[in-house]
């Protein structure tokens, strides 16, 4: 497998008006990610709802995730913010029962305007860890509502050995050279594609990227390019990627809803069963041009899907 791994925090399929998971959807999704060699983080809040799901749904994701991808590809889970040390050890436990190999921990969410301080967030990651001996993640991701420094980060991972990994999102490649210079030990640092170029030769291990949801080919084209030392051809698939980010920015706050939309307008596994409360799929005239302006973007994966829908 290629050094250079990207986690793609997946989306889940759910059955008709949301109901239920359709697990028959849900291995032939994963099964993209196999064919690119592509890895996961099941279960995310965003990407994947799981905020919308219950704990047997959970389990039952984590399992075919497990079941379908590992020893073929990266299996971890993303477990959604929880508001205290104990929902979220409940949750994470859950993962790593599964036998997933990282499961990736938030701190805790910033629920009514909760904004916690640096002290919090190290006793929160205290109280997680002593219960809680399995490897893990951890993303100081400003979606949650707030940004853990880089020295708290390092701090966590000078105090816990379990952390084995940071995800990085929604952050500049300051933040990423920063946490670099003081990390007090050798951890794995992911990060978004917009900055690979850059924090890839500066040691980042690898990229995040929710649109591989959509083109994994894409995303696997880049990576190969870029280890085979095809600088410029990385750069012609970077554009790509950045045109097609470009275009999804409308729907940008809530990544369910563009993955799910593009899977249900070109006919691919999961887009048949929608989108969860409190999200809704828009109307067939949206949805139309949506599919019309990707077919615009004239990149290879997207056309390839649209042949495959019968779309011109």
């Amino acid at each position: 497998m290629s050094e250079i791994n990207l986690l793609c925090r997946n989306a889940t399929t759910f059955g008709a008006n949301g109901i239920g998971i359709d697990e028959d959807a849900f291995r032939q999704h994963l099964h993209r990610f196999i064919e690119s060699r592509l890895g996961l983080y099941v279960g995310s809040a965003g990407s994947g709802e799981s905020h919308a799901m219950t704990r047997e749904e959970l389990a039952t994701i984590y399992r075919i995730a497990v079941q379908e991808g590992k020893g073929k590809i990266t299996v971890n889970a993303n477990p959604p913010e929880q508001h205290t040390a104990a929902m979220t050890l409940e949750h994470s436990l859950l993962a790593a029962e599964a036998g997933v190999g990282i499961v990736n921990i938030y701190g805790p969410s910033s629920w009514h305007g909760f904004k916690p301080t640096d002290e919090e967030i190290l006793a929160f990651y205290d109280d997680v860890f002593r219960q809680f001996p399995y490897p893990a993640a951890i993303a100081p991701n400003p979606i949650i509502g707030y940004t853990p420094s880089a020295e708290l980060c390092a701090a966590l991972c000078a105090k816990h050995h379990q952390i084995v990994a940071i995800n990085l999102a929604g952050l500049a490649g300051s933040y990423f050279v920063r946490l670099k210079d003081v990390l007090p030990r050798d951890v794995d640092i992911f990060v978004p594609y917009q900055t690979a170029l850059e924090t890839l030769s500066l040691g980042a291990r690898g990229l995040l990227g929710a649109e591989a949801n959509i083109v994994p080919k894409t995303f696997r084209a880049y990576i190969d390019r870029y280890e085979a030392g095809d600088v410029a051809g990385a750069a012609r698939v970077y554009a790509q990627l950045q045109k097609l980010t470009d275009y999804l920015k409308p729907w940008h706050r809530s990544s369910p809803k563009w993955i799910k939309m593009y899977l249900k307008v070109f006919g691919l596994p999961g887009g048949a069963g929608g989108l969860r409360e409190p999200y809704r799929m828009p109307g067939d005239e949206e949805l139309e041009r949506f599919a019309q302006g990707l077919v615009a973007l004239d990149i290879p994966e997207v056309n390839e899907h649209a042949r495959q829908a019968g779309r011109r």
